[in-house]
């Protein structure tokens, strides 16, 4: 123990002897038992749990020697901010008592000393929203000591905000020992992603469809117009369209072969090769244009039933009901979608 230390101590002695009677020991039995086995902790070198018998015993019954055992404490443990309240709260309560100079006077002079060792917490609050709320370790902070610095003991605090219809905010900081001033600012609350209607909540299936049953109730795929089918339609088409064209340039060429034929030989009756070859000619290119005309002609209309039939959807061949013999149909219905 210090010189310093030791004098404080002394002087604290000489207080409280000096104090000694009704006004040193008015407390309950049980604030008594604590403030004792208090002392004692302490004075075996117990001093966090001699700390916590004396802060049982303050809140059970507050007296001016136990705040300033309490305040003497919890200096020891490095908890300067504890003990200054505590010599402050002894201060005070002497003062309204009255005729207790020496305990008003030590309590005062302890407090004194300790205030430029002090740390500081400052909880800024730039931004009020409405129901804003400030908590310090889960305890809310009056908004009247908003953006005040509050002396507090080292250590870790947890610092957080919530207001209504904004999205909450949560930080932790450290307070080291000495005099050293921390400054938290409480950002200004987002708001929050309003929350999906009851009545959707309440029409979602329980418990949620397992993935096969998702894919089968998807929207179907939007059906292309193009099919097998109608790809062999197409082919029929291109076959009939090039047999028609080759029919047009052989009638063209029998034409002109009987032309020339007919300029050689005028008559019904002709000995002119020359006019019998022509006449050969066109005669043969009349008949390779005639069978390319009904090859490509029918070679088109398979391609337009092709096309038909191959479109998109089901076709379907039923019994007619309304025209039936006894027990069996007589004509068939087809069904689809074109």
């Amino acid at each position: 123990m210090t010189p310093a230390s030791l004098l404080c101590s002394v002087a604290i002695a000489i207080v409280w002897v000096g104090a000694a009677g009704s006004q040193a020991h008015a407390q309950s039995a049980e604030a008594e038992a604590l403030f004792r086995d208090g002392r004692g902790l302490i004075k075996s070198g117990k001093l966090a749990p001699g700390c916590d018998k004396l802060a049982a015993s303050e809140r059970l019954e507050t007296s001016i020697g136990t705040l300033l055992n309490l305040g003497d404490c919890r200096e020891k443990l490095g908890k300067l901010a504890s003990a200054w309240a505590a010599f402050r709260k002894a201060e005070a309560m002497a003062k309204r008592a009255g005729g207790d100079d020496k305990r008003q006077a030590e309590a005062g002079r302890r407090a004194a000393l300790l205030e430029p060792r002090l740390s500081n917490l400052v909880i800024s609050v730039p931004n009020r929203v409405d129901g804003l709320i400030v908590r310090r370790d889960n305890e809310p902070v009056d908004e009247a000591v908003w953006n005040t610095p509050l002396p507090v003991d080292p250590g870790s605090y947890a610092i957080a905000a919530e207001a209504p219809g904004r999205s909450p905010w949560r930080t932790t900081i450290e307070i080291a020992a000495g005099a050293s001033r921390r400054v938290v600012v409480i950002p200004n609350l987002p708001r929050a992603a309003p929350a999906p209607p009851t009545d959707l909540v309440a029409a979602a299936p329980w418990p949620p469809p397992r993935p096969e049953m998702v894919q089968r109730t998807r929207a179907p795929a939007p059906r292309s117009t193009w099919t097998a089918t109608r790809g062999v339609s197409a082919a029929f088409a291109v076959a009939g369209a090039g047999a028609a064209g080759a029919g047009i340039y052989f009638g063209l060429r029998a034409r002109n072969f009987s032309d020339s034929a007919d300029q050689r030989c005028p008559g019904a009756v002709c000995d002119d090769p020359e006019g019998l070859r022509l006449n050969d000619d066109a005669q043969t290119a009349a008949w390779r244009a005639n069978v390319l005309y009904i090859a490509g002609g029918a070679a088109l209309a398979t391609a337009a039933v092709l096309w038909f039939v191959g479109a998109p959807g089901e076709l379907a061949v039923v019994p007619v009901a309304a025209a039936q013999r006894g027990d069996h149909p007589i004509g068939i219905a087809m069904t689809g979608s074109f």
